[in-house]
């Protein structure tokens, strides 16, 4: 079965940088069935759809791209530097359809490379290279997969230090305990979950208060 039949829609938009109308493909959430869902919120549906892989919207005419909730947000300085450090040498290419993993790391990497540039807040970075984390993980990379987690933890760390209030910190907390745990970080990670687990806010998000409670006692337990 196609994915394309059930699971995939096209949506029209105008890019903000070279202002040109494209069409780039969604997701119909109400199809997805969950198989398994990962510590670290990886998630394997029914029919090997991958609904992460479309997160990313990329301007197939000057190659602008970032996650579906940051694609808006761009200054007209950062767009000119887009417009002269990506558009520039950008080859036209399409990233409507269904999504190869390879389509779907091309589309992360150029939004991250994007992010850079428009100097995006540590939490979208944090998201992106989980993203790209999971996708290594799919590839069976390894070493790459690692490397991605690395610098999601590193960008967590930042959005939860940085002056920004976070709705929910919690998860923000959760996530750096448990990167720490995947890399291998066990005291690090332990103080993490500690942290979740006497939260404020515990009450509120007993499901992220579990995941913390069995890693630290999984941690212990080694």
């Amino acid at each position: 079965m196609k994915l394309a039949n059930k699971y995939l829609y096209d949506k029209k938009t105008v890019c903000p940088v070279c202002k040109q109308e494209f069409t780039y493909t969604r997701v119909r959430t109400s199809q997805l069935k969950v198989e398994e869902r990962g510590r670290d919120f990886y998630t394997k549906y029914k029919d090997d759809i991958n609904p992460f892989f479309y997160e990313v919207i990329v301007c197939p005419n000057c190659g602008y791209a970032a996650l579906e909730s940051e694609f808006e947000k761009i200054t007209n300085d950062k767009r000119e530097k887009i417009l002269s450090l990506v558009s520039e040498k950008w080859v036209k290419r399409e990233f409507s359809g269904e999504r190869t993993p390879q389509k779907a790391l091309e589309a992360y990497l150029l939004s991250l490379y994007c992010s850079q540039i428009k100097e995006d807040k540590p939490i979208v970075f944090a998201k992106t290279c989980l993203r790209i984390a999971w996708i290594y993980r799919i590839l069976g990379d390894k070493a790459n997969e690692e490397k991605y987690l690395k610098h999601a933890l590193d960008s967590y760390v930042k959005a939860y230090s940085g002056s920004d209030v976070y709705e929910e910190e919690i998860l923000l907390i959760y996530m750096i305990g448990e990167l720490n745990r995947m890399l291998g970080n066990k005291e690090e990670a332990l103080k993490w979950y500690n942290k979740v687990i006497h939260h404020p806010e515990r009450s509120r998000h007993t499901m992220i208060v579990e995941l913390a409670r069995d890693g630290w006692h999984s941690l212990k337990e080694e």
